[in-house]
């Protein structure tokens, strides 16, 4: 079993491998280590500089509501006390005393709101869910959530600022009105990138040990010693051809998870979500202000299901003047050879720094936002998409995480991963109980968390589907640079996506 003497090497620096450091730290162990082979150190976690897992990033949403997940929403509101204690140690210190490039001025979460919208005027039963938990179990929270279209929760969130009785009606007139929902008041967004350069400086006060860059940072493979039973993981090899021991291995790599792991490629799998940017010019003080999150907050719609649906959603406005939107309603999958077992072929992240770059997006997604972000607002069509990211998620077979001993290697290689697209908020507190589960200390995760692989007749979050399934990339169109920009009214293009929603089988053609 893992103890504070065991020697803990643990392979990527995202959330899962931050949060399980700083907590093992903290917790007395001396010798851990975190690997990566991002220069995490000079490159800040700045998407534009290198850094493709989905950690790195400039925001992502805060939400604290899990329906019937109950264990996600408990943890989600652990986070959010810690991520506001952050907040406030950041704020009270001196700039010198900061990881460059943070300032006292930097809020790690900002608690912006966020409207949780859907099309059609009946509230969709996700959201009834939400708000039925929440007073159940969180009645304080639930105080912050507003009811669209609803008189009383009207007034209330006039009543708790005058800032949230604008937010309340900024989408009454989307969809002509047709729309429902609630505005949620105490969720936001985090600074991502800043978050991680946050962790890690916290991590290193309390002695985590940091390998980063190509290649002494890099994973080369496991070193691994006996067979059977007798099975052991005895450290790793690092790209540079040194030899590094551990007791204890975690592998937590994200999507490139199942490359590291083939025992994992049932188990998790690598998708993709279409992200795009709109850089807002600095002679536009009338859009960045409507588009600050004193004025706007976070916002989320869902449309229909299926073919033609769309889940997606966009954020305030950077302090540069980057706006940001995403589209997962249909995630994306990317199946190449595995790097060391032949017979086996797993979806793979290919990013703009891959071996092969990618600089573009599947035009089934672009062409939904399009649809839905011109309708909410058509001042931004003028200026059009400046910029597309593919942000490779590690899914599960059912969105809970991965996080077990991955079996036959006598409790020396652990997993930690699958975070689904929803793992980044949990980053203050997430190796709390990772390292319940690292000592065998039952919690009520551990049965949520454990090893478990695709169930065969079942629906598995799409690894059920292999590479014959519709969302593998190579049966996609990608979209050119012309289609970065919104079609004029009237156009063949517009009159195409307009129908989007109601002709699935004109898809492909787009």
């Amino acid at each position: 079993m893992t103890t504070p003497e065991s020697r803990v090497i643990i392979v990527g620096g995202g959330v899962f491998g931050l949060s399980t450091a700083l907590w093992l730290a903290r917790g007395g162990y001396t010798d851990v280590t975190i690997f990566d082979r991002c220069n995490f150190d000079t490159n800040y976690y700045n998407p534009a500089d290198g850094c493709d897992g989905a950690s790195a990033d400039i925001n992502k949403i805060f939400r604290a509501t899990y329906g019937s997940q109950e264990h996600s929403q408990d943890l989600a509101l652990e986070a959010r006390d810690i991520w506001l204690e952050w907040n406030r140690a950041i704020k009270e210190s001196h700039p010198s005393d900061l990881p460059r490039p943070l300032t006292p001025e930097d809020e790690l979460l900002t608690l912006c709101g966020v409207y949780h919208l859907a099309d059609g005027p009946t509230m969709i039963p996700r959201y009834v869910e939400n708000l039925r938990v929440m007073e159940d179990t969180a009645p304080s929270f639930r105080n912050l959530q507003f009811i669209k279209n609803n008189t009383d929760d009207e007034k209330r969130a006039g009543a708790h600022g005058p800032e949230w009785a604008k937010k309340f009606h900024l989408f009454d007139k989307f969809k002509d009105g047709v729309t429902n929902g609630f505005l949620d008041a105490g969720s936001g967004i985090t600074l991502a990138d800043k978050a991680c350069v946050y962790a890690r400086y916290l991590c290193q006060k309390a002695g985590v040990k940091f390998v980063l860059g190509r290649p002494h940072g890099e994973l080369d493979h496991l070193i691994t010693e006996g067979n059977g039973s007798d099975k052991r993981i005895k450290g790793i090899r690092t790209c540079d051809g040194l030899a590094h021991a551990a007791d204890l291995v975690v592998v937590a790599c994200g999507p490139w998870t199942a490359a590291v792991l083939p025992e994992a490629h049932r188990s998790v799998e690598a998708t993709m979500g279409t992200v795009m940017f709109i850089d807002v010019p600095e002679d536009r003080k009338d859009l960045r202000d409507k588009f600050h999150p004193d004025n706007i907050p976070v916002w989320r719609f869902i449309q229909g299901e299926g073919e033609g649906g769309y889940e997606g959603g966009g954020f305030p406005i950077t302090r540069e003047g980057r706006l940001k939107f995403g589209f997962r309603a249909r995630k994306f999958t990317n199946f190449q050879d595995h790097p060391t077992e032949g017979n086996i072929r797993i979806s793979t992240p290919r990013t703009k720094y891959s071996p092969e770059p990618i600089n573009t997006v599947p035009l089934y997604g672009l062409g939904l936002m399009k649809q839905v972000i011109g309708g909410l607002f058509p001042e931004l069509a003028e200026i059009g998409f400046t910029d597309s990211r593919l942000c490779w998620y590690t899914d599960s077979i059912d969105n809970e995480f991965l996080i077990d001993y991955v079996p036959g290697y006598s409790d020396s290689l652990f997993i930690c991963t699958g975070g689904s697209g929803h793992g980044f908020k949990f980053l203050p507190v997430l190796g709390k109980y990772v390292k319940n589960q690292l000592e065998r200390v039952p919690d009520r995760f551990t049965p949520i968390w454990k090893w478990r692989t695709v169930e065969e007749g079942k629906q598995c979050n799409g690894l059920e589907e292999g590479e014959a399934g519709p969302r593998e990339m190579s049966k996609l169109k990608l979209a050119n640079p012309q289609d970065f920009q919104f079609p004029v009214k009237g156009s063949v293009l517009s009159d195409r996506l307009q129908r989007l929603n109601v002709a699935p089988n004109e898809k492909s053609q787009l």
